[in-house]
Parts: C-alpha cells; sequence; structure tokens
C-alpha cells in the first residue's frame, strides 16, 4: 500500500502549494516572490520558468522538491502553469488553467519501488483574488466545481492501469477566505465552505486478488482554523518537534452534514462489503508546544456490512459515539494536562446479531451505553518523536514519560440489563516502584455503583453461558469487593489505595 500513502501525502502537498499561490502581496511579482521564500524557508527545493509581462507574471514548468520521509528518500512534484495578473486596484488574481497537469515522483528509502503518479487537477468557475499589503495579505477563492483525478501510474517502471489504481476527488460550491500576517512567524485564519465532496479509491495488488475499494459522499463540509508557521523553519516530516519548539501550531475543525461511505475488500477469503453514514460529524484537531488536542463526533451513525465467509449482514446504529484525546509532545520538568475520553451511546445491533448467541431473547435489548473519560496530569520525558531515540529509550529500558495523577471523571458500561458507573481520583509516587512493583505507588480511590450484575448472571446461567459453579465465584468475588446498595440487585464499592501502601475495599484490607 506504499503507493496509496505517497499519493496522499503528494496530493495534499500539492493542493498545498496551490493554495499558497494566494498567501501573496500587491503585485504578481510579490505574489510569487513570497509563495517561493516561503516554500523554500519549510526547506523545499523550488524550481520554475518566469515570464513577465507587463503586470502578468506566467510561471511555468514548477518543480518542487522534497528531501526525507518516514518512507521517501526525495520527492517531486511537478505543476502546469500559473498565471498572476496585477490589477489597477492593487490586488492580485491568481489565475489557474481549467485543468492542470500534476506530476509526482517518489524515490523510496527502503525496498519499496519508485513510483511516478500523473493527477490533473480540474477547475470550473475558478476565482482567486489577493489583496492586502505585504505584512497583511488576504485571499478570497471560489469555484463552482473541482476535481483531482489519478491519470497515470508507474511503478518501478511498470505502468498501472484503473483496473489496478485509481483514484479521484470532486467538490462543488467552494468559498474560502484567508488572511495571512507575517512577521517573526506567518499567521493563518480561513473558513471554507464546500457544497460536496465525493471521493472514489482503489488498488489492487498486481501480483495477488487483494483488492480495496472505496468512495464517499459528504454534504455540506465547513472548515474553520488559524496556524502559526515558523519562518524560515525547515519541515522535518519524521521529527516535528523541532517545528513545535519554534512556535508552529494548529487549530482547526471540520464539519459536515451528512457522510456515507462503501468500502468493497477482496482477499483469498471472498468479498467483505462495508458500509458506513452519519447525519453530522465534526473533526477538531489542534497542535503547538502545549501539546496535540484531538476531538472528534458524530450522530445517528450506521455501519453495516456483508462479510466474507459469512451468510448473512451484520447492522449497527449509535445515536452518539466520540473520540477525545489530549497528550503533551515536547519535554517538560512539571507534569503536563492530559485526557482521554470515547463514548458509544445508544448502541443497537440487528437481531441476526443478536440470534448469534441469544438465539431465545433472554438478554434485554435495549439501546447500550459505553463511555470513559479521564483526565490526569503526566510529565514527557523524551523530547522527539522520532522512532531512533524512542527506540534507544526502550532498549535502555528508559521511559518516554510519567503519570503523576489520574482523575476518572466517568466510566459507564450500560448493557444488557446491567450498569457499572464509576469515578475515582489518583495521585501517583513515581518515586516509588516496589509498593507495587514495576508501577508507581498509586494514592487515592475509585467508587463503583453496579446495578443489575445478579439478574444478568442468572440470564447467562439459564443461557448456557456461565456454569453455575464459575457463577458462584463470582458472586463471592463481588461479596468481597462490594457491598448491597440502597435498592434491590444494587452493589457498591470503594477501593482506597493509601499512603501506606494498603489496598482497601469498603474499609476491609485486601493487601
Amino acid at each position: 500500500m506504499f503507493c496509496s500513502r505517497s499519493l496522499f501525502a503528494s496530493t495534499a502537498i500539492s493542493l498545498t502549494m496551490m493554495a499558497n499561490a494566494a498567501y501573496a502581496d500587491l503585485t504578481a511579482a510579490q505574489v510569487w516572490g513570497d509563495w517561493k521564500s516561503y516554500m523554500e524557508g519549510m526547506g523545499y527545493t523550488v524550481t520554475a520558468t518566469e515570464a513577465a509581462n507587463g503586470d502578468t507574471l506566467a510561471v511555468s514548468g514548477v518543480s518542487v522538491e522534497i528531501d526525507g520521509g518516514p518512507d521517501i528518500e526525495k520527492m517531486r512534484i511537478g505543476m502546469g502553469a500559473v498565471e498572476l495578473v496585477g490589477n489597477s486596484n492593487g490586488t492580485v488574481d491568481v489565475v489557474m488553467p481549467d485543468v492542470m497537469p500534476i506530476i509526482v515522483e517518489i524515490d523510496p528509502k527502503s525496498t519499496d519501488k519508485p513510483a511516478k503518479f500523473e493527477l490533473a487537477y480540474t477547475q470550473s468557475g475558478q476565482k482567486m483574488m489577493v489583496s492586502g499589503d505585504p505584512a497583511a495579505m488576504a485571499y478570497d477563492y471560489e469555484a463552482d466545481t473541482f476535481s483531482l483525478a489519478l491519470t497515470s501510474v508507474l511503478v518501478d517502471g511498470t505502468v498501472m492501469d484503473q483496473n489496478a489504481a485509481r483514484f479521484s476527488l470532486a467538490g462543488t460550491g467552494v468559498q474560502s477566505q484567508t488572511t495571512v500576517t507575517v512577521g517573526e512567524t506567518r499567521n493563518y485564519a480561513q473558513t471554507a465552505q464546500i457544497g460536496s465532496v465525493v471521493y472514489d479509491l482503489f488498488f489492487k495488488d498486481p501480483n495477488a486478488v487483494e483488492a480495496v475499494n472505496l468512495n464517499s459522499t459528504t454534504q455540506s463540509v465547513a472548515f474553520t482554523g488559524t496556524s502559526v508557521v515558523p519562518v524560515d523553519q525547515a519541515l522535518q516530516m519524521e521529527d516535528f518537534i523541532p517545528m513545535l519548539a519554534a512556535g508552529f501550531a494548529f487549530d482547526g475543525a471540520f464539519t459536515t452534514q451528512g457522510t456515507e461511505t462503501k468500502m468493497e475488500i477482496t482477499s483469498d477469503d471472498g468479498t467483505t462489503k462495508i458500509k458506513t453514514g452519519s447525519a453530522n460529524a465534526t473533526l477538531a484537531v489542534a497542535m503547538g508546544a502545549e501539546g496535540i488536542n484531538y476531538n472528534v463526533a458524530a450522530e445517528q451513525v450506521q455501519v453495516g456490512g456483508q462479510l466474507a465467509g459469512l451468510p448473512f449482514p451484520l447492522f449497527a446504529e449509535m445515536e452518539k459515539t466520540g473520540f477525545s484525546l489530549r497528550a503533551p509532545v515536547l519535554k517538560s520538568d512539571t507534569p503536563q494536562d492530559v485526557k482521554l475520553a470515547f463514548n458509544a451511546t445508544g448502541f443497537t445491533m440487528s437481531d441476526i446479531i443478536w440470534a448469534l448467541f441469544d438465539p431465545s431473547s433472554q438478554l434485554p435489548r435495549d439501546p447500550a451505553t459505553i463511555a470513559l473519560d479521564v483526565s490526569g496530569k503526566a510529565k514527557v520525558l523524551l523530547d522527539s518523536v522520532d522512532p531512533a531515540p524512542m527506540q534507544a529509550m526502550v532498549e535502555s529500558d528508559g521511559k518516554p514519560g510519567e503519570l503523576h495523577a489520574l482523575t476518572i471523571n466517568r466510566l459507564t458500561v450500560d448493557a444488557v440489563g446491567a450498569k457499572l458507573d464509576a469515578t475515582g481520583d489518583f495521585v501517583f509516587d513515581n518515586t516509588d516502584k516496589t509498593t507495587l512493583p514495576g508501577f508507581p505507588k498509586p494514592v487515592g480511590a475509585v467508587n463503583i455503583n453496579l446495578t443489575g450484575a445478579n439478574g444478568l448472571i442468572d440470564k447467562l446461567i439459564a443461557m448456557g453461558f456461565l456454569p453455575a459453579e464459575q457463577a458462584m465465584g463470582a458472586r463471592m468475588m463481588m461479596g468481597m469487593f462490594a457491598v448491597p446498595g440502597d435498592a434491590p440487585d444494587t452493589l457498591k464499592s470503594k477501593i482506597k489505595f493509601n499512603e501506606a501502601g494498603q489496598i482497601l475495599a469498603n474499609g476491609q484490607r485486601l493487601k
């Protein structure tokens, strides 16, 4: 799958280049000069042929060369011609042809084979205007339609036709507004709206039956974001820590109003078909010296599939689902904030799945919920994400970080007639790894409430899933760690880890 990964990477870089052509000044020469200096400041080598005619600057034969990457030795991106037209009111129009060819050549580092991709970027109703001054620029862009299509693939000298690899991306109703201020750093603020986006991806291993076909349709895509880019800071594709230390930051969010995705996977076992959809979704990512924040959420999620080897389809739905992560990335002498959360709310699945393990419908089939929300403090001990230092640390029995505090804001498992809720707070002594061998000593407590556990055990016994003797052992364990609650078939427990290294359950010492 090296080719598909490289294609996505090079496509993103190519589109970024075309967008950055608008980050310009008030004359055609300044537009091109600012774009070129920006790319060269990021560590790229840029060449092109320039031809000036009055207030118009034609730039052709644009080539960008990039050195280094996780599995890339060198990558070259060639583009078609662009015209930069200076207007009498001090603005600049960036004019691209209706169809712009893009050529990407990749020299890999490893045993992967060299590859060459040819793409066509097509637009209709395209307008791009730049205004402002050298220190504060703004551009407006719109297009009725746009598309990016893979037209040719050459891998190690062998042509791969449309039956082996294809990719296309198309959209309608594009509008975006971007402002950029330039000083010690380049600061960007952008909003964008796209009426609809459709993409199609297909790849087949030429030496086997394995193949992947993926296509998706998304409606009402919107983006808002800001970014800070250090001036003359070379981009490190393998280790971005120097960029963060120099001030790089990004904060952006995408929203959609309706997405449907279909995937077909062919293997020796047969064909697997998967279909997913959601009514709306949000993806937000922020990164900077303070760390990384990642949040994704969706509503009215549907997942269905026909798995290879199964004679029946599978189907599930969720009212809401989400994932959130916050983590530091730069080395610090003091603990920094961390967070991890996810949820699957209102989860239901088709009766045919239930029938696999509960054909007599003994278990309640009410919508289930699983949710976890934890936060805390952690210290990063290694100021790098480069695999080499990480591997060296592992080999020397080192560790990349330390956990200093953890709060369980919420833990909920509500399914098949039973419900577990838990909250807790802990601090950790990283100088003491003997109380709990190999782990920092915890001090704190967790509170647990359990409802419907005995009723669930009775049903599992009746279904033959749980032997009676094992059920008796489970009930004895619950009796050791929990006490009866205020209502029938409820249990509660407080597990405490004290300063003396003892573990107590409802006041009873376990360790």
